[in-house]
């Protein structure tokens, strides 16, 4: 029995249908199914004549979102391993590019002995765009028990590790992606994550599938031309682009707005529906399980996904009741094996088909989970324990501080205090905003607090914050502290 078809197989049949219909658009550049289709097939019969092999594994980075979806797409429908990183300043390139024998990138990198590098420039990009001849590839989709991705972990807490996905878990990725088959044609998807966000790719393959249209690299401004009607990205991602639109920007139609990878404040969750006349779905998940909550409400509680198991353990891996709250562990048809050559970390995550995250949460209800922030993002008030998140947002609001981060810190005289780096507002200054620090804390008790000013808060590629990097400022002051 021939195994399911791949997203490029699925476009195809829609091409050659309807060839004219849109499908892709970047900075201003646009193609239609049936351009796509051809960049899609000159792709895999390129990728077959350098030698790239059902299961060979390849490495794809940019600049240019949209040459990595067709290299991307185009090897997964010969039968080839992907992942995608970072063209400049990836810091777990070095260990990828161990894993794998083809590179494909806009820009140059150091490789192994024996990895094969393919540049994707201008040249390569116009070979791609010549009209198609009779030639075909043949298409050879990857068992659903196969390896079909190589993804990995945000890394906001350290070196991101990596995983091997198989086919069935990265179908199941790209299932969830279909928004409960809102994609269709007329769709006008905008994406504002890096396709090294795995979600980014599965997102952009559901869409293709249901006959929509991908956006790509869009800004703020650019909202009245690119029309979306439904956008995805990480909410600081959603924050940008919505404090760049243009002044009293209000869209045409509802846009179904989703989110993941953080807590959705109520500032943005009212600005989402102002602007785009529909609710947030603010999803959570994680790298290693796929999708876990549907959508979590302003509280950060939610429904679970169909098909998902979750169970919370207490400090010794014990299940604990509804209503207590501990380690989020889940079972999912889109879960990791392991973590690549970490055997240790592996053990202890991966436990008899179940991952034991480092999440923190409690169950409220029958299938309802209330998110309670990383377990190490946790931060010590009072005795109490509350989600970075939470502490973050209420500081938010205090009118010096446009953006802040917080953070568990040993001071010198070895108590743990709340850390905290903070953004100033436009015209602001660090005595206001220390003293409105000082204001928003009289409630919490006895507590110290170091403060460090910075022009932006550290972050990954993927917008999350380093959480490693806002350590080592809280642990270096500077001539940029202050006390509260």
């Amino acid at each position: 029995m021939r195994t399911p078809p791949t997203t490029v197989e699925l476009f195809e049949e829609l091409a050659l249908r309807e060839p004219r219909a849109p499908a892709f658009a970047e900075e201003g550049e646009g193609l239609d199914r049936g351009q796509l289709h051809a960049m899609l097939v000159r792709c895999a019969l390129l990728l077959q004549r350098l030698g790239v092999r059902r299961g060979d594994r390849i490495a794809v980075s940019g600049p240019g979102f949209g040459i990595q979806l067709v290299v991307l797409l185009a090897a997964e429908g010969i039968g080839a391993v992907t992942a995608s990183f970072q063209a400049e300043g990836d810091p777990d390139a070095e260990f990828l590019f161990s894993q794998v024998q083809w590179v494909f990138s806009a820009r140059e990198q150091v490789l192994p002995v024996g990895v094969r590098f393919q540049l994707l420039d201008a040249a390569l990009v116009r070979e791609l765009a010549q009209p198609l001849g009779s030639e075909r590839p043949a298409w050879e989709p990857l068992g659903l028990h196969e390896p079909q991705r190589i993804t990995r972990t945000s890394g906001s807490s350290g070196r991101s590790k990596f995983m091997v996905l198989s086919r069935q878990a990265q179908e199941q990725w790209v299932a969830t992606g279909i928004e409960k088959n809102t994609y269709r044609p007329g769709t006008r998807l905008l994406v504002l994550g890096p396709l090294v966000m795995n979600a980014a790719f599965t997102r952009s393959s559901a869409c293709l599938r249901r006959g929509g249209m991908v956006l790509a690299g869009g800004r703020g401004a650019d909202l009245p031309a690119l029309r979306p009607t439904h956008v995805w990205g990480l909410p600081l991602q959603l924050e940008t682009l919505l404090r760049e639109a243009p002044p009293g920007y209000v869209a045409p139609e509802p846009v179904r707005a989703a989110t993941v990878g953080g807590a959705v404040s109520p500032a943005l969750r009212e600005q989402v529906e102002r602007m785009f006349r529909a609710p947030i779905k603010n999803r959570y998940g994680s790298n290693e399980a796929g999708g876990i909550c549907e959508e979590l409400d302003a509280g950060g509680t939610g429904i679970l996904c169909a098909g998902v198991e979750v169970r919370i353990l207490g400090p010794q891996g014990e299940d604990l009741p509804a209503g207590q709250a501990g380690a989020i562990a889940v079972r999912t048809a889109a879960l990791a094996e392991g973590y690549l050559q970490r055997p240790e970390e592996t053990a202890a995550a991966f436990r008899d088909g179940w991952f034991v995250s480092g999440d923190y949460g409690v169950l409220v209800g029958y299938r309802q989970l209330r998110l309670l922030g990383r377990h190490d993002d946790l931060v010590n008030i009072g005795g109490l324990k509350y989600p970075a998140a939470d502490v973050e947002a209420d500081l938010r609001k205090q009118p010096a501080i446009a953006e802040c981060a917080v953070q568990a810190v040993e001071l010198e005289d070895s108590d743990v205090s709340l850390g905290v780096a903070v953004v100033c507002a436009q015209g602001a200054s660090r005595d206001e905003a220390v003293q409105q620090l000082r204001t928003a804390i009289e409630g919490w008790g006895s507590l110290k607090m170091r403060v460090v000013f910075v022009e932006a808060l550290p972050r990954l590629a993927a917008g999350k914050v380093d959480r490693m990097a806002l350590l080592r400022l809280l642990r270096e002051p500077s001539k940029r502290e202050g006390r509260a």
